[in-house]
């Protein structure tokens, strides 16, 4: 490379991963799961550079920020979710303890390309968060052996995942609704059912109706796509019916803020009319007319278990579990009624 240093970065372009993947592999880090074809990868691009590890560089970069990459697929509603602010606000005193940085990404649906934004970024590990089962960059940061964490739940059972009991949560708030006297409960699901909090959220839904013996209407049933918008569309298209609910639960608060608005517009009184439950308990929440009913959404202990656990994997210590489960809880507010 005419006489120029060869860094680990250099190894980490050639061997298409991630700097810290070269270092787990040419240190032969104890308890990393990389893939054998990962690691070969990566032991041939240092043979063919020439790559040998400089001790003084290597004791240099362990007093320097490093930096985690914090990507936010489907981002397009991110000045409007505050529990995304949130879960920042949870990262940043593990992270400035540790002396990490953040890296911030929030991404359009047409940029997927996860392991090139990281590498360009530098970063040395991922927190994803709005993430599901068909996102395609999933696949390569998890073959090219890049520490990730993942904000919410996918199938791969082999990726660090933080979450809630989303099925139970919402059951608890329908449960809620029910125990109010409510009979004819809607539901405007917050985002496409190929997200796992979406599709537990509703599946929670059915079950309390079911455990109520009350069958869901599926006019009384919208789905939105995460945006105030496409609650205001779902919550018109139940209120505007034949026949309207006595309550509407919501998959989350940004949806709820948009459902609300469109059950003014048409007159109607919440609570006096329709009852309204949402998910998350935005900051926001409390500060409607009349105050939002809730479920709350951990999302600063999502943050900082995220950040930490993520810190822990690139120093070398594995993953406790594979699932972590944080507890929810229903702030009961001025939206709803006893019938």
């Amino acid at each position: 490379m005419g006489g120029k240093i060869v860094s680990s970065a250099d190894v980490a372009r050639r061997a298409g991963v991630s700097r810290t993947t070269v270092s787990f592999v040419i240190n032969n880090a104890p308890g990393k799961n990389i893939p054998e074809e990962t690691r070969q990868r990566v032991l041939n691009a240092a043979h063919e550079l020439h790559y040998t590890p400089n001790e003084s560089a290597r004791s240099v970069a362990m007093i320097k920020h490093h930096s985690i990459g914090f990507f936010i697929p489907h981002a397009g509603y991110l000045s409007s979710d505050a529990s995304i602010v949130r879960v920042i606000e949870g990262m940043a005193p593990v992270l400035n303890k540790h002396r990490f940085q953040l890296v911030l990404q929030p991404l359009s649906m047409q940029e997927m390309d996860y392991l090139q934004i990281a590498q360009a970024d530098h970063v040395d590990g991922i927190i994803l968060m709005n993430t599901h089962d068909d996102d395609k960059g999933l696949v390569q940061i998890i073959q090219a052996g890049l520490p990730l964490v993942v904000i919410g739940s996918i199938s791969n059972p082999e990726v660090m995942q933080i979450d809630i009991d989303n099925r139970s949560a919402a059951a608890a708030a329908v449960n809620y609704l029910i125990d109010l006297g409510h009979r004819e409960i809607g539901m405007v699901v917050h985002a496409p059912l190929s997200y796992y909090a979406a599709r537990d959220r509703y599946e929670g839904y059915k079950s309390a109706l079911g455990g109520a013996g009350l069958e869901e209407r599926s006019e009384w049933v919208r789905e939105g796509n995460l945006t105030a918008e496409s609650g205001y569309q779902a919550a018109r298209e139940i209120v505007s019916g034949p026949e309207r609910p006595s309550a509407l639960f919501v998959g989350n608060d940004v949806v709820a803020y948009g459902a609300i608005q469109a059950i003014k517009d048409a007159g109607l009184e919440i609570p006096r009319d329709i009852s309204v439950v949402g998910f998350d308990d935005d900051s926001v929440s409390r500060y409607l007319n009349p105050p939002l009913t809730t479920m709350t959404n951990p999302a600063a202990g999502f943050g900082a278990e995220a950040a930490r656990l993520l810190i822990g994997a690139l120093k070398g210590r594995p993953f406790p579990a594979r699932q972590t489960i944080l507890p929810t809880a229903l702030a009961v507010r001025g939206s709803c009624r006893q019938l």
